[in-house]
């Protein structure tokens, strides 16, 4: 029954995505094929709608080329990618206003390849606002969804500029950091600074003068040995599990470091915060 309503919902979804394709409205097209891909990642209809929402031709072609390789004799696959290879050799990058697939007429067969529409000049000359700031004019588009944004939503890429939702979308999923995530490093870092200074502290405090060069040789090796633990429990990365870290490190060593303060615990202490933090980028 599960198996049933989830076929039932993938069908709905993929019609509604060619419904949003053919209106223009390629953001929620995308997310319709979107969600498609994420219950069923071979869909071929899913895999050819999201070529049509895509601005960049080499975007085209990679799903082009994954619908292929999941049915070779697509004929829909074949007659997008034969137009969005033509493009490419022509030394084109980016579609004017995006490929737009469209349903074969009543009459005639499946196998029917689709036509491929592009935004008529006029339409890309009237007045556009942008899609989060609706009263400021703007001449941007989302390389992505092909939604209108302004100088400040734009984020540039490889390419070109695209829309903080599809720039979000885009990143590696390690650099996608929920606030549940940015907890569970800072306490592991908080954790490990407390236990890291604890063990330091009282070797280096039996070494003398020699502690400064064990200092200088192992806090590094205990900044690797934290971004070892995190990358196990956590595996995120960015400015701000870099903040985190460092802030959870150092309140975790800062206790220890004040009490019995040495400087080969501050040496050690410093490199393996900014082994760590450096690590995190």
């Amino acid at each position: 029954m599960a198996e049933s309503t989830t076929v039932g919902d993938i069908l709905a979804l993929v019609q509604d995505g060619r419904i949003a394709l053919m209106a223009g409205d390629t953001y929620a097209a995308r997310q319709c094929f979107r969600q498609v891909l994420d219950l069923d990642p071979e869909h071929v209809d899913a895999l050819i709608g999201m070529a049509g929402t895509m601005r960049a031709y080499r975007e085209k072609r990679e799903y082009l080329l994954r619908a292929l390789s999941v049915d070779p004799s697509s004929a829909e696959a074949r007659a997008i990618l034969a137009q969005v290879e033509a493009h490419m050799a022509a030394g084109e990058v980016l579609a004017p206003g995006g490929v737009q697939v469209r349903e074969p007429e009543r009459g005639l067969s499946r196998a029917a390849p689709p036509l491929a529409e592009f935004a008529s000049a006029a339409a890309q000359t009237e007045t556009r606002y942008c899609c989060n700031h609706p009263r400021r004019e703007t001449g941007l588009r989302c390389t992505s969804c092909d939604r209108p944004i302004c100088a400040d939503c734009a984020r540039q890429a490889a390419v070109g500029q695209l829309c903080p939702e599809c720039a979000r979308s885009r990143r590696p999923v390690n650099y996608q950091v929920s606030a549940g995530s940015l907890a569970l490093s800072g306490v592991i870092a908080l954790a490990y600074g407390l236990f890291a200074s604890i063990v330091a502290g009282v070797a280096l405090g039996m070494t003398g003068f020699f502690g400064l060069y064990l200092a200088i040789i192992f806090g590094p090796m205990a900044g690797e040995l934290l971004v070892r633990m995190l990358e196990r429990v956590n595996r995120k990365r960015g400015r701000s599990v870099q903040i985190v870290v460092g802030i959870g490190y150092g309140l975790g060593i800062a206790p220890f470091l004040l009490i019995f303060f040495n400087i080969g615990l501050a040496i050690f202490s410093i490199a393996a915060l900014a082994t760590a933090v450096t690590r995190l980028r």
